[in-house]
């Protein structure tokens, strides 16, 4: 429903899609279908990136004022928001506060919550601001922030900070707008290293109670595979409910209806309450009728 520089219904905080006058306001469509079948509607947000659906003029402002990523090697990454931004981060925020407001949602659901890699952020304001924190420069940039010692370690905990910053004023601001909205996310699936790659300390969002639920997106073909990792993904979320993601439109067979019914049934034997299955395409509609017959008929 919404992306890091377009909104899919009315917004004052982005960009609105081009096609709002003729195809109408989606969220509220989508929440007129959800009540009519008895199902919840929690709005995805994908953040930071504008996924290429952000109009020109945007980004042109986004590259003027200096609030797009640029990679280790220089190569500015003009279609990502930079995470350290002040500006950026209050746009994040106020993106999903304006959709609780608005609607009666029963969520919202952070997706990219996470730089892209490794190789960014290292614009002029990234230094800028961890200098600050810091507390004296940074001698040689950005190399230094590689090199084993304080200041890859500062740097590794500023980046985790500037996408935690956003979840903790989520969770804070919209249940206040909305009590028992719920709050949730889909994470990268192995926490230890995603922590330092991509700065998504999600198990530090769950100890804090920032989640309701967290959905890593362990999109495994292997059986065993996935069996362990979720169960390691126990371990991270302590009482929060864990509701792995499934990737059937992932797989070699993206219509493999026994693989799908397995891992369903590999979750419940683990004890979860719940799953997510990625994502809802013609592949999972051939699939899904073969689970009402079984795994999902109760």
């Amino acid at each position: 429903m919404v992306w890091g520089g377009l909104a899919y219904y009315p917004s004052k905080v982005l960009p609105e899609y081009a096609e709002l006058s003729e195809k109408g306001d989606q969220i509220a469509q989508c929440l007129a279908a959800c009540k009519k079948y008895g199902v919840q509607c929690h709005v995805w947000k994908v953040d930071w990136n504008t996924g290429g659906r952000a109009p020109q003029a945007f980004l042109a402002r986004m590259q003027a004022e200096g609030r797009v990523q640029k990679e280790y090697s220089g190569e500015m990454k003009a279609e990502w928001l930079c995470p350290s931004h002040p500006a950026n981060q209050a746009l994040e925020v106020e993106a999903m506060l304006e959709i609780v407001r608005n609607y009666a949602v029963d969520g919202v659901h952070f997706d990219y919550i996470r730089y892209p890699g490794d190789e960014s952020c290292f614009c002029d304001g990234c230094r800028a601001r961890f200098e600050k924190e810091l507390g004296h420069p940074v001698a040689a940039w950005p190399s230094d922030t590689r090199k084993p010692g304080e200041v890859r370690d500062r740097w590794l905990d500023f980046r985790r900070a500037n996408i935690s910053a956003v979840v903790k004023r989520v969770s804070a601001e919209a249940r206040k707008i909305r009590p028992g909205v719920q709050i949730s996310a889909a994470v990268f699936r192995n926490w230890p290293t995603d922590r330092d790659s991509v700065g998504q300390d999600w198990k530090l969002w769950c100890e804090n109670g920032w989640m309701d639920f967290v959905c890593p997106m362990d999109y495994i073909d292997s059986n065993s595979l996935f069996r362990n990792v979720v169960n390691t993904q126990k371990d991270y979320v302590g009482k929060v409910p864990l509701y792995p993601g499934i990737g059937l439109s992932c797989w070699k067979n993206p219509r493999d209806a026994v693989k799908i019914a397995q891992q369903i049934a590999i979750t419940r034997e683990l004890g979860l309450k719940g799953f997510t299955v990625f994502n809802y395409d013609a592949n999972a509609e051939s699939v899904l009728p073969y689970l009402r017959l079984g795994t999902t008929s109760k």
